[in-house]
């Protein structure tokens, strides 16, 4: 498929981003005619060539929210762009599929669901009747369209009755859904969504799942540190506390990826100290 209205973006408010260019450019890679842009404070001083750069002033987490939903549309050039982050990238671009382009908003489904204002966590929104579903905004597929709607309709951020949701995710996926499919937006179903990335594998939703039809994926246990290398942010003792996450990692593992845990390199310098300590004995 030929990507060239597509803008694959990373925006870091709170530093230059220099950790994103590993999923730009793995993103840009699998997806060919793509372009590449980071929106940060400052330019790294190693950006590649075939990253463009633009300037954005310090964002606080509330700011970057408020910036994705009512900014963003004024950096991006193309008819779509897919957000990825340091902990969000593209694995596959041999599975994007051309329905992608049919919809306005495509983000890896998450956890948390709203039903009649009642909030659902740990996918437990599978046991209620059509909710709506946080898709995930790290790794997102974005119209033009959408990126404006916000600003143009008069959509404005809101608070849940329960939790103060910022999140431009929560917002835009769930929270301002209705808002926004009453002035044209399309939503991607579940099952498509699906398809598209994963966040955190739930029980049920992602049985028999098979890893080998995602396109990416955003979880921030996940860190691209450099093409091919992947930093859990947690210890592997935590890990594998998290439903199927440990298995997803060894399918990233046999598919070429290096996973390193948190806590590998001062756990192999003490098996190192108790061997040297035990041969010295």
């Amino acid at each position: 498929m030929d990507h060239s209205q597509l803008t694959i973006v990373a925006v870091y408010g709170h530093n230059d981003g220099a950790c994103a260019i590993p999923s730009l450019l793995r993103s840009m890679r699998e997806l060919p005619g793509s372009q590449a842009l980071l929106i940060s404070n400052s330019r790294p001083a190693d950006l590649p060539l075939e990253i463009h750069w633009k300037h954005t002033k310090p964002l606080n987490y509330y700011q970057y929210s408020l910036f994705m939903m009512y900014a963003l549309h004024m950096y991006i050039e193309t008819d779509f762009c897919l957000t990825v982050q340091d902990d969000g990238w593209v694995l596959d671009g041999g599975n994007f599929r051309k329905e992608f382009y049919d919809y306005d908003y495509i983000g890896s489904p998450t956890h948390a669901g709203l039903h009649e204002d009642k909030l659902y966590l740990q996918f437990s929104w599978q046991n209620v009747q059509d909710p709506v579903v946080v898709q995930n905004g790290g790794f997102s597929l974005r119209s033009k369209k959408f990126l404006e709607a916000p600003a143009k309709h008069g959509v404005m951020h809101t608070m849940h009755k329960v939790e103060p949701f910022i999140n431009e995710d929560v917002q835009l996926s769930c929270l301002l859904r209705d808002q926004l499919e009453s002035v044209g937006m399309k939503f991607a179903p579940l099952w498509l969504a699906k398809m598209f990335g994963m966040e955190y594998k739930g029980p049920k939703f992602h049985d028999g799942f098979n890893y080998g039809n995602l396109l990416g994926h955003h979880a921030p246990n996940r860190k691209l540190l450099a093409d091919g290398h992947i930093k859990c942010s947690h210890p592997l003792s935590k890990v594998i506390t998290y439903y199927g996450e440990l298995d997803f990692l060894q399918y990233l593992q046999h598919n070429g990826y290096m996973v390193e845990y948190f806590d590998e390199p001062a756990a192999k310098q003490e098996r190192t100290a108790e061997t040297d300590k035990s041969v010295l004995v």
